[in-house]
C-alpha cells in the first residue's frame, strides 16, 4: 500500500470509529469561561494502552443519556499503532503538539509523507527540520479535528479527556494544568467522588499554564484532561483498571452537567468539600543539580540501546508510585549489583512518581522516573503556590526542560 493510501485509511478508519458522534462539529465552541459542551474522549493516544479503548468503545456501545448538556464523542488517538499493539510507531503522538512540530511541513512534492513503519532519514523531514513520522501526521491531523491549537480560530472542540494507563502502581491519577479553573474544579470534584487519596485517587497539576506551550493531544482543546490509571501491563485489559477508569469518567461527566446547569451551586458544592480553598495535589519537582531536568530523574540508558536502561529500579521503590524518597536513599543498582543512592537531584525529599513506567523506556518519551513535590492549588484560581527558584530547569545549568507529566 502506497503512503497517501496508508494515511487515508487511517483517516477513513478514524471517520467510521466517530462518525455519528462528530456529527456536530461545525457547531460554535463554548467562550474561554463558557459552559463545556463538545467533549471528545480519547483512547489510545499510546496504541497499546487498551483500557482507554476498552472504555470509549464502551461509550459508543451504550451512549450516556443523562448529561443533556453535553455532546460526548469518542476518538482512537493513534489507530496504527494500536492495531500494530505499539506505544507508537515512530515517535510518542502525546509529544507532538508543540508549535514547532505542529508547523513542521512538508517543502517537496515528491517527499510523499509515509507510514511504512520504517523513516527515510532524507525523505521525512519537514520544514522545521523535524522527521514526519506516523505520530506527526496523526498530530496535524487531530489538530484539524479538535483544534486548531494556534492561530485565530477558536479551537472546535471545548474539552478533550485523553485516557491513559501505566504500568506504574499510579491508582487514578488526575493530571491537569495549572491556571485553567475549570478543570481544577472538575479534578476536585472527580477527587473527592472517587475516594481521594484513600482511593487511590490523586491530583498531579503541571505548571505549565499556557495551553499552546504544552506538547500533549489534549491541549489541541479549549480545555484538557487526562484520566492515568495502573498498574496495567502493556497491551492488557484489566477489569479493575477499567472500572476505576470509567468511575473518574463519570465524576467529571457529573461536574460537567453540574457546571453547565449552575456555576454557582457547583462551586458551593466545592467549597463545602474543600473549606479552606486548597486542594490537595502534586507538582513536578524542580531540579537542583546541573544538567537534570525538572520533573524526571534520567537514568542511563544503555550505550548499545538508547530504550534499555543501562540501571535497575531498587526494588524498594517497586510499585511504591508516591513514596518519599530522600538524599542516600537507594534509587539504582548497576549491572555489577552496586546500588546507586538518590543524589537529592531534584530536592533533599521527593516524591517518585511513575515508578519503572514501560512507557519511559523510550527515548521518545523521555526516558527515567518522574519526581514530584506535595503541594497544592487554589481552587478559585487554579494556581499552585509560587517557590523560590520557580523558572524552567531549577538552577542555571540544568536542563531547561521540563518533564511532560502526561504518560
Amino acid at each position: 500500500m502506497t503512503a497517501p493510501s496508508v494515511i487515508n485509511a487511517l483517516s477513513l478508519l478514524f471517520f467510521i470509529h466517530t462518525a455519528s458522534s462528530f456529527s456536530g462539529a461545525a457547531s460554535s465552541p463554548s467562550s474561554a469561561s463558557g459552559p463545556i459542551r463538545r467533549v471528545v474522549v480519547v483512547g489510545g493516544t499510546h496504541g497499546n494502552e487498551y483500557t482507554g479503548v476498552w472504555c470509549i468503545k464502551a461509550l459508543d456501545h451504550t451512549p450516556p443519556t443523562e448529561y443533556p448538556s453535553l455532546d460526548i464523542s469518542t476518538l482512537l488517538g493513534n489507530p496504527q499503532a494500536h492495531y500494530a499493539n505499539k506505544r507508537f510507531i515512530h515517535t510518542d503522538l502525546n509529544r507532538e503538539f508543540s508549535a514547532e512540530k505542529l508547523t513542521n511541513n512538508d517543502p517537496s512534492a515528491e517527499c510523499e509523507q509515509a507510514a511504512t513503519g520504517t523513516l527515510d532519514d532524507e525523505c521525512l523531514l519537514g520544514s522545521e527540520g523535524l522527521p514526519l513520522t506516523v505520530e506527526a501526521l496523526r498530530a496535524k491531523e487531530l489538530n484539524a479535528m479538535l483544534g486548531p491549537k494556534f492561530g485565530d480560530e477558536h479551537p472546535a472542540t471545548d474539552l478533550v479527556v485523553d485516557l491513559h494507563s501505566t504500568t506504574s502502581n499510579m491508582g487514578t491519577t488526575i493530571i491537569i494544568p495549572e491556571g485553567d479553573v475549570i478543570m481544577a474544579r472538575a479534578a476536585a470534584y472527580v477527587l473527592h467522588e472517587c475516594g481521594g487519596e484513600e482511593g487511590e485517587t490523586r491530583i498531579l497539576m503541571h505548571s505549565i499554564p499556557k495551553r499552546e506551550h504544552r506538547p500533549n493531544l489534549s491541549s489541541a482543546a479549549r480545555h484538557g484532561f487526562t484520566i492515568e490509571v495502573g498498574p496495567v501491563p502493556q497491551g492488557v485489559l484489566r477489569h479493575d483498571a477499567v472500572e476505576n477508569t470509567q468511575r473518574a469518567l463519570a465524576a467529571l461527566f457529573n461536574f460537567l452537567q453540574k457546571f453547565n446547569d449552575d456555576e454557582d451551586a457547583v462551586k458551593a458544592e466545592l467549597d463545602e468539600i474543600f473549606p479552606s480553598g486548597h486542594v490537595p495535589c502534586f507538582r513536578s519537582a524542580l531540579a537542583k543539580l546541573p544538567g537534570q531536568m525538572s520533573g524526571k530523574i534520567i537514568w542511563p540508558s544503555d550505550p548499545d540501546n538508547p530504550n534499555f536502561p543501562g540501571v535497575l529500579v531498587h526494588k524498594s521503590l517497586q510499585d511504591q508510585d508516591f513514596i518519599r524518597i530522600r538524599k542516600g536513599d537507594p534509587l539504582f543498582v548497576d549491572l555489577g549489583g552496586g546500588i546507586i543512592p538518590y543524589d537529592g537531584s531534584h530536592g533533599d525529599e521527593v516524591h517518585l512518581i511513575f515508578v519503572n513506567e514501560g512507557g519511559y523506556y523510550y527515548q521518545s518519551s523521555g526516558t527515567g522516573i518522574g519526581v514530584a513535590v506535595a503541594s497544592e492549588y487554589d481552587l478559585n484560581t487554579a494556581r499552585l503556590p509560587l517557590r523560590n527558584d520557580e523558572f524552567a530547569g531549577g538552577v542555571p545549568g540544568s536542563s531547561e526542560r521540563v518533564a511532560s507529566e502526561n504518560e
